[in-house]
């Protein structure tokens, strides 16, 4: 799943420079939900409740979007997450920039399944128990009953994309001006695979 991969790069991606440059995550919500606990005691970068307001908009986007898949094609989702990444740039150094990268993360996962990715790619902690749940079981011998855990490689991958996409992230903010533009490019990588593979759920919101 080079979709699933691509889209676990812009998770880590996103999240290295959200919290270098913001002091926030912009799609790991365990990370930013740990910080608003260390910041009831002054022991974070920004206030507890800027950490709350974060965890508030990620939340709405993600409830916003599964309802709007009932209704419009997620295509035109997909889209506005390129936006809102390319707006974060334009805001560089304000409040907003924050604001509008942690929404198209929020964004991300609900639109990502219906481009027939079934893998967190905001968050790895789950697929990486989930690769380590498929090794265990390689390693015990499959059976009929663990078939399913064939292709636990995808969550590997995935893993591995994300990590790689933290660490473009970082050396990103050394060397362009506006790094977010490499994550809002690689949507439309999104796109042109889904495209390639015909996949109907990305073009039909009722389904």
């Amino acid at each position: 799943m080079p979709a699933a991969i691509v889209l676990a790069l812009i998770g880590g991606y996103a999240d290295a420079v959200g919290y270098l440059r913001y002091h926030a995550f912009a799609g790991m919500m365990t990370g930013n939900t740990v910080l608003l606990g260390l910041a009831l005691f002054h022991r974070a970068e920004l206030p507890a409740w800027d950490y709350a307001g974060l965890l508030a908009i990620f939340f709405a986007a993600a409830v916003t979007v599964f309802v709007l898949l009932r209704r419009i094609p997620p295509i035109w989702l997909l889209a506005s997450e390129a936006a809102l990444i390319l707006l974060a740039d334009t805001f560089f150094g304000v409040e907003w920039a924050a604001i509008f990268l942690v929404a198209a993360m929020g964004i991300q996962n609900p639109v990502a399944a219906r481009f027939g990715v079934p893998i967190n790619t905001t968050f790895i902690t789950g697929d990486i128990l989930r690769f380590a749940e498929g090794l265990a079981r390689r390693w015990h011998g499959p059976t009929p009953a663990h078939a399913a855990s064939d292709g636990f490689a995808i969550y590997g991958w995935v893993w591995l994309g994300y990590a790689l996409g933290a660490a473009l992230g970082a050396a990103a903010l050394r060397v362009l001006d506006r790094p977010l533009i490499v994550p809002a490019a690689l949507l439309a990588f999104v796109y042109a695979w889904d495209r390639a593979h015909a996949s109907p759920q990305s073009h039909n919101p009722s389904s």
